[in-house]
């Protein structure tokens, strides 16, 4: 009888480590994925910008875009350290202090990109779709930032806009 049980935990070993493996690879080669122009697209679709607003548009979604794959990069980078560290017992308090430090740069400036790219696209918006794009900043803009939309950051699922593990208002961590 006990021989049984330890097939059945083994399988269910090789199972769990098996899909673990399958996880980590899939998610791996979405990071490769560049879905930037999409994004912007998706962006002047939602504001409703012209043709000839797309026309002007198009120079600066390639200035900011060709930055954002690097960045979203190095974000996915430095939160697989923060993980490895974190998963290691032997691991110090200084060292997941410092990649968590090292995370946290890589989302802002990921973020940085973003708003700077926001700020230069309002410079060509109508009042109207000023107004459009200052409410959906309002409501949280992890999906343009391509970091995590969890709770606590982003302000969707019912967490507190700017908050999340790198600070902001009530996450108790980091600048308000």
């Amino acid at each position: 009888m006990r021989r049984g049980w330890l097939v059945i935990g083994g399988v269910l070993v090789l199972a769990a480590a098996v899909s673990f493996a399958a996880t980590r690879l899939a998610v791996r080669g979405a990071r490769g994925v560049n879905l930037t122009p999409q994004t912007f697209a998706v962006l002047q679709d939602y504001l409703d910008v012209t043709p000839d607003q797309r026309n002007t548009l198009a120079d600066i979604d390639a200035r900011y875009g060709s930055a954002r794959p690097a960045l979203r990069d190095r974000v996915w980078q430095t939160r697989d350290e923060l993980i490895a560290v974190l998963e290691d017992p032997k691991s110090t308090r200084e060292q997941a202090l410092d990649r968590a430090k090292r995370f946290c740069a890589a989302q802002q400036a990921l973020q940085l990109n973003t708003v700077e790219y926001m700020v230069e696209l309002r410079g060509h918006l109508t009042p109207a779709q000023k107004t459009k794009l200052a409410g959906m900043v309002g409501r949280g803009m992890c999906a343009l930032t391509g970091g995590p939309c969890r709770r606590g950051m982003g302000g969707e699922m019912g967490g507190p806009r700017g908050g999340g593990f790198c600070g902001g208002r009530g996450s108790g961590g980091g600048a308000p």
